[in-house]
């Protein structure tokens, strides 16, 4: 499979989450794998095609890391995950689909976070946002470092964007344009690093 030959659905929704491709140890698999600072990235997910379950042929089965609920993953270090596969239905057509089903369930906001803490690199974000969305934030107990300036603004530590960052994708997320998505029906807000 080459993978230049990805769809831009799939391409965009890669590079928004500053995940890459690249082909796996064995073939019909390919690595969904997220930019954390290191060379080769971390491992969040691979496809794999492999014959359907129920039906004849080949489909591309999807597997992703599921993190976000293991002991430690809130304390900022990188925790010890399982990965499992998202095929209730028995796969994907296409590999496309099957790169969006890991993205959508794969949690890696440990990772990122740990990654964060270990640059010594401290700052903030600031948003402004509806008010309710703002007050919400700062009344969530994960991740810690969300505060309710008044007003509908908002200021997050960079490790709580860290999080945010390797949130699943039907979860509140912020992406590497710095737009944090609360609500797939709203447009996402704007944050803004302090100096």
């Amino acid at each position: 499979m080459d993978l230049n030959r990805l769809g831009a659905h799939a391409r965009d929704t890669l590079r928004r989450r500053n995940l890459f491709v690249r082909p796996g140890t064995s073939r019909g698999v390919v690595q969904v794998r997220v930019g954390d600072g290191s060379r080769d990235g971390f491992l969040i997910g691979w496809v794999q095609q492999e014959p359907h379950p129920y039906l004849r042929g080949l489909a591309w089965q999807s597997h992703a890391r599921r993190a976000i609920s293991e002991p430690g993953y809130w304390q900022g270090e990188r925790v010890d995950a399982e990965y499992d596969d998202g095929n209730e239905a028995g796969g994907a057509e296409t590999i496309e689909r099957a790169i969006q089903d890991v993205v959508y369930i794969a949690s890696y906001g440990d990772v990122l976070a740990a990654s964060d803490l270990a640059s010594g690199k401290r700052g903030t974000y600031v948003a402004t946002m509806d008010p309710a969305h703002s007050e919400w934030l700062a009344e969530l107990g994960r991740p810690t470092g969300m505060t309710d300036l008044g007003g509908g603004r908002v200021r997050l530590t960079s490790t709580a964007v860290a999080y945010f960052r390797g949130s699943p994708g039907h979860m509140p997320y912020v992406d590497v344009d710095d737009l944090f998505h609360l609500d797939p029906m709203d447009p996402p807000y704007q944050l803004t690093r302090e100096p």
